[in-house]
């Protein structure tokens, strides 16, 4: 069985790097005592992955990992175990178990939320700035971006799904973000301000937090669900 798990990455956990991440939440199952499967072969390691990998600075209220376990253990078990070994920057949300056979994470996601607050454009309410940014929107925001035939522009328009005022937050204007997860890569939400930010001849500092990642494009299948849309 596996246990798919979401959990935070807030706070000073923004700071540590992906590989970073992996050891210390390796370091809590150790610590819980809980079943882990292993690799085969000459060098074991835990059978752990992450649904996406997050840009190091961003936050995150909905980071999802997926464990293996060598026996069976329940979602409420792997809950207590690991709430008092993680940290609270790296708080668990909660848990759900799934077949061995249920699909890996990553080939699931179809798209990602975001909270970005903005810091900086002072003589903008988020009325105007939403303005000048659907103003940006008509036209076409173009990005360079690598591929393995070379660097090529793209229209990062086309991986917006959602994008609307989310409130100010500590008075900094915020808003909502949906990206798509295409197979040729998620759209990160800094490039996306990057552009913006170039078009509207602004300047202005973002703050990016993830809020989750889904199976579907209308945000209504979580990963642990993923069968609704699979079938």
């Amino acid at each position: 069985m596996r246990i798919i798990a979401v959990f935070h990455k807030i706070d000073g956990a923004r700071h540590i790097s992906h590989l970073d991440l992996m050891r210390a939440v390796q370091r809590a199952l150790r610590r819980a005592g809980l079943p882990v499967r292993y690799s085969k072969g000459f060098n074991p390691h835990m059978v752990l992955s992450f649904a996406s990998a997050l840009s190091l600075g961003f936050t995150s209220v909905g980071e999802v990992m997926d464990v293996a376990m060598e026996e069976e253990v329940s979602p409420e078990e792997f809950e207590r175990a690991m709430g008092r070994e993680l940290p609270p920057a790296l708080a668990l949300v909660e848990a759900h178990a799934v077949p061995d056979g249920y699909p890996g994470l990553m080939g699931l996601v179809r798209s990602v939320d975001y909270r970005v607050a903005l810091a900086g454009p002072a003589s903008l309410g988020e009325e105007a700035l939403y303005a000048r940014f659907q103003e940006a929107f008509k036209t076409p925001l173009e990005v360079e971006k690598k591929s393995k035939a070379g660097p090529k522009r793209i229209d990062v328009r086309s991986q917006v799904l959602r994008f609307e005022p989310a409130g100010a937050e500590g008075g900094a204007p915020a808003f909502f973000l949906r990206c798509s997860a295409a197979k040729e890569g998620t759209l990160n939400p800094r490039t996306l301000f990057d552009a913006l930010r170039a078009a509207c001849a602004l300047d202005f500092e973002a703050d990016y937090c993830r809020l989750a990642l889904w199976a579907d494009e209308e945000g209504r299948v979580p990963l642990w669900r993923a069968e609704e849309v699979l079938a």
